[in-house]
């Protein structure tokens, strides 16, 4: 295959099953919560889902972690409710003028009104019950069932438990409207979907996005042809597969920079080799060295943090005399919380296990 215009954003490596799993719950209408670390290809894998459904269901996406408050959040959703017509920008048009909105673009009157009457409301409550009700209301006038997709829903605990109870209870009206959260903090997720205290409660089935398998990799770059037929090599193939330990992200950026490597080499050649993936490596910890070392303060900042990190990370957990194993616990807990280590305790960013290297 050839990478597309949209490039490391667009391309979906190894997620057959999960894009299965997402169609059957959306056509039983059932709510789905998707977690996984930063970089995993949560937002592209529901992306690419959604472009599959577009004909099928009206598609509506609503990014969290661009809301500082709830009125900026509710405005953020009636913008894309309005977009499902073609209307961009449609809070930002209605605030201006609400006679140009209405002459601006083909809606009916009655649906620039209600869009514009919900800006003008006052009573924040209001203003939520009537924003989160409009997916119900569209969907069924256009006779068609929504998707509405949140990302970073995690991030909705800045707003406190009072608003995420609010969003359970319109929600759960909504028989005409599937929802999806893909969420990065994983704590947060979980408190909000597992905990029996917490309003979303059973309210969406997970869908926890792993590694990759090595075996989907080397299928697609074995696989992947750039420029004028260019392609890697079998060693380029098993040192990629070794660098980046099923890591969604890392696979497509060495990829990537594995063949600008080569270009600049520009030696006739149409193979990509092992040495342009090391390369590639060395540019992608060279790029973010500032990165790693402010994260890597970070985890040395509290007492022993950085010290059970290295022991982690190069002798597997052993105890110690130093440190209670309580205090360990306790500390694995919080890097598995932080997102730096998995169950298992290995780690997520395989470029920041070589930087520490």
């Amino acid at each position: 295959m050839k990478l597309n215009a949209g490039g490391l954003s667009s391309v979906v490596i190894g997620r057959e099953k999960e894009l299965i799993q997402l169609d059957a719950y959306a056509s039983l209408g059932q709510h789905i919560a998707i977690i996984a670390p930063r970089r995993y290809g949560k937002t592209t894998l529901v992306n690419a889902f959604l472009d599959q459904k577009k004909d099928e269901y009206l598609i509506c996406k609503i990014d969290v972690f661009a809301a500082s408050t709830i009125r900026e959040f509710c405005e953020i959703y009636i913008d894309a409710i309005y977009r499902l017509d073609g209307v961009k920008n449609f809070v930002k048009h209605a605030k201006d003028n609400v006679m140009e909105i209405m002459g601006k673009f083909s809606l009916e009157y009655g649906d620039v009104k209600v869009g514009y009457d919900l800006l003008k409301e006052e009573d924040e409550n209001e203003l939520v019950r009537k924003t989160f009700d409009l997916a119900q209301s569209i969907s069924i006038s256009k006779g068609k069932k929504l998707i509405a997709f949140f990302d970073e829903f995690g991030d909705l605990a800045k707003f406190g438990q009072d608003f995420i109870k609010k969003l359970r209870s319109y929600f759960q009206t909504h028989s005409n409207v599937v929802y999806i959260f893909a969420g990065s903090q994983q704590s947060v997720m979980d408190d909000i979907f597992l905990n029996s205290d917490n309003a979303f409660f059973n309210f969406a089935t997970l869908m926890r996005i792993g590694r990759l398998s090595n075996e989907s990799i080397e299928t697609f770059a074995s696989e992947l042809i750039l420029g004028e037929k260019i392609s890697f090599d079998d060693e380029a193939i098993r040192t990629l597969i070794q660098s980046v330990n099923g890591h969604p992200f890392y696979a497509m950026k060495v990829l990537q920079e594995g063949y600008i490597c080569f270009l600049m080499e520009n030696n006739g050649e149409s193979i990509i080799c092992a040495k342009n993936i090391h390369q590639a490596i060395g540019k992608i910890l060279f790029d973010n060295a500032i990165y790693f070392e402010t994260l890597w303060q970070k985890l040395n900042s509290k007492k022993h943090k950085g010290s059970i990190v290295k022991e982690l990370a190069f002798e597997g957990f052993k105890g110690g005399d130093k440190v209670s194993l309580s205090y360990k616990s306790q500390m694995i807990k919080e890097l598995k919380d932080d997102g730096i280590i998995d169950e298992n305790k290995q780690f997520f960013d395989p470029m920041f296990l070589k930087w520490l290297n």
